[in-house]
């Protein structure tokens, strides 16, 4: 009779582990689709962009973010992203619009005339060589 009750905590056991082994490997497997890539991030660093395809990661150690192709050209919740504001000149390949209080250089995919309200889509970052360094 005890070991029968002994078999049974056993056979409890080893069906508990078996269970937490499937969580932790279905928690492990993800499979991003052709347009996403999943930034992978292990105990915070990040180490690069995975997929598309089968893509493993270690539970509770790695961390995905999903996101899609060419959303780095776009800014979502950072500084001007998605503000509105009124072109200053007629926009189109170049032109000046005032956004945040300030007047900025911007362009569109379609003209835009005088006076109509602007959404910030993108900024395109214009940079020179630093002179005063090495």
């Amino acid at each position: 009779m005890e070991n029968t009750h002994l078999f049974s905590v056993a056979l409890c056991f080893i069906g508990s582990i078996l269970f937490m082994g499937i969580i932790f490997l279905a928690s492990a497997i993800r499979i991003v689709r052709e347009e996403y890539r999943l930034s992978v991030y292990r105990l915070g660093r990040y180490i690069g962009d995975k997929g598309p395809g089968i893509v493993l990661l270690i539970p509770v150690i790695d961390r995905g973010v999903l996101k899609q192709l060419g959303e780095a050209d776009k800014i979502t919740d950072r500084g001007l992203g998605g503000a509105v504001g009124e072109a200053r000149t007629t926009v189109y390949t170049d032109g000046k619009v005032l956004v945040d209080g300030r007047e900025w250089d911007a362009m569109s995919q379609s003209p835009i005339s005088v006076g109509q309200r602007v959404r910030v889509v993108k900024i395109i970052l214009e940079v020179e060589k630093d002179s005063s360094g090495q």
